[in-house]
């Protein structure tokens, strides 16, 4: 198929993905809903923490207040990365025909983690240096511009308002490419937890890893990410208790189209054989 690159790759089959992934999530259902309930309760044990920097729409004065919602905030990162990894492991074992046990999801691997952190560093920093190039260079003359219209107003009125929408512009096409960029990456970064899991790829490696992955199949990875969205969204709409079953389950299909993708370019099974095989 075509793609943004041009070249032709494997086409993701949604069919086996789906069944697949179904069915990796029914061999340990109770351990994959398990976790992430686990992982919410903890968030919502440190929630206070965050919710001491605002009362009634004010933001506290008091420093401490504040190092308390960085802790919090810092502590809501590690179970996201920690759920993340252990989903994905679950999922691995899983579609290798294994049964994951809590402990198994639950099991902390700094190792992982750190590389995990690392490459979200990385991706944040391609997000967030275009991000920032953009407001400083064309969102701060605007800002100027819209503040000081009136003294500038006597020169000219005509001159101001053209300098001001002609700013606009292009502060909004620029913005819109930024945006466009964002959903790229987001796309081709999306079996990320999964290289740097199985094939114990470093962060920049495993930005790149992504990228060469999925760009040869990058419309259908769209799809089946609407896909997966549109699951989560129906877990979500059955009283909030579907979601933890949509969670790991679209964790399971994404891991299934991983491994299809790999397998398809003709790379080596990634999921690592499950003990005594």
């Amino acid at each position: 198929m075509s793609t943004p690159g041009g070249r032709q790759g494997p086409r993701l089959n949604f069919g086996d993905a789906l069944q697949e992934g179904w069915r990796a999530f029914s061999r340990s259902p109770g351990p994959f809903v398990g976790f992430p309930l686990v992982v919410v309760a903890l968030q919502f044990l440190i929630q206070p923490l965050q919710s001491r920097i605002s009362s009634g729409g004010v933001a506290s004065s008091d420093p401490f207040d504040w190092v308390l919602y960085l802790i919090g905030l810092t502590a809501n990162l590690l179970l996201n990365l920690w759920c993340a990894i252990g989903l994905v492991r679950g999922a691995g074992s899983a579609l290798q025909g294994g049964h994951p046990s809590l402990g198994q999801l639950m099991r902390w691997d700094g190792e992982a983690f750190l590389r995990l952190l690392r490459a979200w560093l990385v991706l944040l920093a391609v997000v967030g240096v275009p991000l920032l190039g953009l407001l400083l260079l064309v969102g701060g003359p605007l800002a100027l511009l819209s503040v000081y219209a009136d003294q500038l107003v006597p020169f000219s009125r005509t001159l101001v308002e053209v300098l001001g929408l002609s700013l606009a512009v292009v502060f909004a096409l620029l913005l819109g490419v930024v945006l466009l960029g964002v959903i790229y990456l987001a796309i081709n970064q999306s079996f990320l937890t999964q290289i740097v899991l199985f094939e114990r790829a470093g962060s920049r490696t495993a930005v790149q890893r992504g990228r060469a992955l999925v760009d040869p199949s990058w419309l259908m990875v769209l799809l089946l990410t609407l896909i997966e969205g549109l699951l989560v969204l129906l877990g979500l709409l059955a009283c909030l208790v579907g979601g933890f079953v949509a969670w790991p389950l679209v964790v399971c299909i994404a891991t299934a189209a991983y491994r299809q993708l790999v397998l398809a370019g003709g790379g080596p099974d990634p999921l690592p054989p499950l003990p005594g095989r």
